[in-house]
């Protein structure tokens, strides 16, 4: 394979970075293949860049996720507990309710996510839709967690045979860097279902496994006797050489107080604040003060630097991110403060003579939706946050140094707390030349996981890495074969609407009772033509015809792609009539969600020819954007016909709700019976979903029954929500000025439903 070269700003310099064979073997696992994947490598081998060109590359819908705010601000994504909707607490993996585990209200089950935590219809659709889910920074994911996200993708997308409901996720991470934090009162329960608190123990990856891939060039260190060094940190094999060679680095406090210019990585934030804090008050100069701008939705877990930043000329500080303009600077450059004005900061930069004028950037707070016309995958921008990219630098924590690099830094890890502290200080220089120390470095302080290293080693007893491409190249052959002509998702999708829902389906329009019905049928009658077809495309595989199987490929496109675009086009003129009419939102998201699932189907089968010829040709697969704009266009002039025809039709102002009328006769049902009813599946366990579908009644609608048997004493709140959750939406009822539930339910960023606030506010009116 010919070498590529590209430039690129990565790990806070710019450099020239050669793309391995290594790397390309990653992106092919990642694009070709449906393999779950670790990806790891020593600090500065490149797995920031590895994931930035991905994103840019890939042809599969893809969601970035990240343990904290601030990872998934770097990996431009959003965080996992956003994403999955997932509580605070641990998970335990089992279907008990939680209060068979705990009753401290800190644990959450199977069970209690679906009845406590339900996914609206926005990120179901997302879930359904997405291919690939990235985690970023995957060493601070506990495996609780993980076995968390796995549940919520198998039970949105309705597919328990496989981890993860059938989504790839590539795991990126180095584990020899931040861990993850669990607190004694957890880890007594989780202990167990898990060996330890690491990602690599959960369940889900126990059935999956993973594809272990360690990039190996280091392009941060070109030091071969620091690089050896660093090596042996990291594995726990020091050599009294080595700490001898380190520790001719140490100078005393005196002479340490004579250096300038030169950040300090310690152990602790209150050590690493304190020292920033006294370092500024030396300054005599006049303290200015910088206030952040907040717009939309972007909570206090994800700021990036403060949201008041306090300055003075001569105060020492860093850039935390990268120029978005002209490249002026990179993550980790320090500077010195020059002047200040009430909208001016100036500094003159480490190593240069010209001041320069500080403009602020903006962070932005995404999540992942699906756009409504073209159903493709994309990124809302919720909130933002900007200011100044800048923080006081005298001193920061090794934990927050990740990422950056330094020419010169003084190491302070005489008091490290945890396993690879040390590793992950050192590593933050770009030469042992500009190591400092504070304090000596000692092998007491030089430790890493044992359930790391064991893990580690995986690496080595498993097949060579091109062993396993070819063997997971087949199997994703195999299974795009199998599932893309395969239409049994769409049709379970509609059979649950007509079970779930068929009391809100009487409508007054024959046409309009029969629409779903029309397109469930078109696509049961081709399931034995499918079934046959995709045999006879594995035949053809096997035999290696390779002509007859594309050739029989591009004939069952034509068949197929005819099938669903007279049947999309039936979805979406009964989507614009049901839309004609009120009180028909929750039906409407359910179509909306079959709507999704037959757009990714026809996106599967227009792009079937192209990703197998790739991978038969041995080459990676691309994004093929045109056929995502052809789609999106052929859509956008459908769905325009469609809803003139609709528009244009009289049938649907007779009335209101566009419903049959109820007839008057027949015995009338006891007062309250409806709630009996309700109450009772309750008892039975039922959830909330469980009992709107036995009944053919709305989740709304049964929200709604629940609160008023909380009213009346029948059932606690307890049975359908955490105690953490009806606190705060108490606590928004009570600072409420308005008092209405849609009041409620808006201070609170739609995170809790209408049926939900009127269960708190049920409580809180029979508590008076």
């Amino acid at each position: 394979m010919a070498t590529v070269v590209k430039s690129l700003i990565e790990d806070n310099y710019l450099h020239r970075i050669e793309i391995t064979n290594l790397i390309a073997t990653a992106a092919r696992f990642v694009n070709n293949t449906n393999a779950n994947i670790f990806l790891t490598g020593k600090a500065g081998t490149g797995k920031t860049t590895f994931l930035r060109d991905l994103a840019e590359k890939t042809h599969k819908r893809f969601v970035i996720v990240a343990p904290t705010g601030i990872a998934a601000l770097n990996a431009k994504g959003v965080t996992i507990h956003s994403q999955f909707l997932l509580p605070l607490g641990s998970f335990i993996p089992t279907r008990d309710p939680s209060g068979t585990v705990s009753d401290t209200g800190a644990f959450y089950t199977q069970n209690s996510l679906v009845r406590k935590h339900p996914l609206n219809s926005v990120r179901k659709q997302v879930l359904r839709d997405v291919d690939l889910l990235i985690i970023d920074e995957v060493s601070m994911l506990r495996a609780d967690v993980l076995d968390a996200i796995d549940f919520r993708l198998k039970h949105a997308r309705r597919n328990y045979n496989q981890p993860f409901g059938g989504v790839q996720v590539l795991m990126i991470g180095d584990l020899f860097q931040l861990p993850p934090i669990v607190r004694d009162h957890e880890w007594d329960i989780l202990r167990n279902y898990y060996s330890s608190v690491w990602f690599f123990e959960a369940q889900a990856l126990q059935q999956s496994g993973c594809v272990y891939i360690e990039l190996d060039k280091i392009f941060r260190q070109q030091d071969e006797k620091f690089i050896q060094i660093l090596n042996n940190l990291r594995n726990n094999t020091p050599t009294e050489d080595d700490i001898e060679e380190l520790n001719k680095h140490y100078l005393s406090e005196k002479e340490i107080g004579k250096l300038d210019e030169v950040v300090t990585l310690t152990t602790h934030n209150h050590k690493a604040d304190k020292m920033n804090g006294e370092a500024l008050d030396e300054l005599k100069t006049k303290e200015f003060s910088y206030a952040a701008e907040l717009d939309g939705d972007f909570p206090p877990s994800m700021y990036p630097v403060e949201e008041s930043i306090a300055m003075k000329v001569g105060a020492q500080i860093m850039f935390i991110k990268n120029d978005s303009s002209d490249g002026a600077y990179f993550n980790g450059k320090l500077a010195k403060v020059t002047r200040l004005e009430s909208d001016k900061i100036a500094v003159i930069m480490t190593g240069e003579k010209t001041e320069y004028v500080l403009k602020k950037e903006k962070w932005e707070n995404r999540k992942y939706v699906l756009d409504e016309t073209s159903k493709e995958l994309e990124e809302d921008i919720v909130g933002s946050f900007t200011q100044y990219p800048i923080k006081l630098a005298w001193a920061i924590t090794v934990h927050k140094s990740q990422g950056l690099t330094f020419d010169n830094a003084i190491i302070d890890v005489g008091q490290a707390f945890a396993a690879g502290q040390v590793y992950v200080a050192l590593s933050r220089l770009r030469s042992i030349e500009g190591l400092i120390l504070r304090t000596k470095i000692s092998t007491n302080a030089i430790s890493n996981d044992s359930n790391v290293t064991s893990f580690s080693k995986r690496k080595d007893e498993q097949p060579p890495l091109n062993e396993l491409l070819d063997k997971a190249q087949q199997q994703y052959i195999d299974r795009l074969l199998a599932q893309t002509f395969d239409f049994r998702d769409i049709i379970d999708q509609l059979l649950s609407i007509k079970k779930g829902a068929a009391a809100k389906t009487e409508f007054e329009d024959e046409s309009m009772r029969t629409a779903l019905d029309l397109i469930r049928e078109a696509f049961e009658k081709e399931v034995a033509n499918t079934n046959g077809f995709r045999s006879q495309l594995m035949r053809l595989l096997r035999d290696g015809v390779r002509e007859q199987l594309i050739e029989r490929i591009e004939k069952g496109t034509a068949y197929y792609m005819a099938l669903i675009q007279k049947n999309s086009r039936l979805l979406l003129t009964h989507i614009a009539e049901v839309s004609q009419f009120a009180k028909t939102k929750t039906y409407l998201n359910t179509l909306e969600e079959v709507d999704a699932s037959i757009v990714k189907k026809q996106t599967q089968i227009r792009s079937l020819q192209v990703t197998l010829e790739s991978i038969l040709d041995g080459k990676e697969i691309e994004s093929n954007k045109a056929l995502a704009k052809k789609i999106s266009i052929e859509r956008e002039t459908m769905i325009n016909a469609v809803a003139a025809e609709v528009k244009a039709n009289p049938k649907f102002s007779k009335l209101k709700t566009g419903r049959k009328r109820k007839s008057s006769t027949g015995p009338k049902a006891e007062k309250g019976e409806t709630y009996k009813k309700t109450l009772a599946l309750f008892k039975e366990g039922q959830t909330i979903d469980d009992v709107a579908e036995k009944r053919g009644l709305s989740a709304g609608t049964i929200e709604s029954h629940a609160a008023k048997l909380i009213a009346a004493g029948e059932i606690k709140i307890d049975h359908f929500m955490d105690k953490d959750d009806a606190k705060e939406i108490a606590k928004a009822i009570v600072m409420d000025a308005n008092e209405t539930t849609s009041s409620v339910v808006s201070y609170l960023k739609g995170r809790f439903t209408y049926g939900q606030v009127r269960m708190v506010q049920a409580v809180m009116r029979s508590d008076k």
